[in-house]
């Protein structure tokens, strides 16, 4: 998702992933899911086939750390902050905080697959730095994401131009 706010002094551009479920609603799935296995794996112990039951533990184990990692995800951010002649990029994740760049040396790049294999990568391009902006957004926000900044008066260009 791309939220624009307009500020006297700068433009504040904030990215967030979709997000179709909370955190509270993933621990009702995980509770709901753990049961119909663990209700599941009792029925053929009793029955007499014992070795579902530890797979049944693994399975649910899995399953509850798998969903908590990708809910973990969907709590990432990266704000931008452009101003007249620094644009500023931060992220929440680990490999970087926090990135200032002069807006005068910096252009926008669209990187596509020439059939649309995979989705459109976009990067501030500053001198020898490339900073990835928006991975974690689906193309339509990524789309939206490359006019505004396109909008705001970043040079922006794509490698496949002849696309619309």
């Amino acid at each position: 998702m791309v939220t624009i706010k307009h500020h006297s002094q700068y433009t504040l551009v904030t990215l967030t992933p979709n997000r179709s479920a909370s955190w509270q609603e993933s621990k009702w799935l995980m509770w709901l899911m753990a049961s119909v296995a663990f209700i599941i794996a009792v029925v053929w112990t009793i029955v007499g086939a014992w070795l579902v039951f530890p797979f049944a533990g693994i399975e649910i184990g899995l399953f509850c750390y798998l969903l908590y990692r990708v809910n973990l995800f969907t709590y990432s951010s990266q704000t931008i902050a452009i101003e007249k002649h620094h644009i500023h990029v931060q992220s929440s994740n680990r490999a970087m905080k926090s990135v200032s760049l002069l807006r005068e040396d910096t252009h926008l790049e669209l990187s596509e697959s020439p059939q649309d294999w995979y989705l459109p990568q976009l990067k501030l391009v500053y001198n020898d730095k490339c900073i990835a902006i928006g991975d974690f957004l689906n193309k339509e926000d990524r789309q939206t994401l490359y006019e505004t900044i396109k909008e705001l008066g970043i040079p922006a260009w794509r490698h496949h131009w002849w696309k619309h």
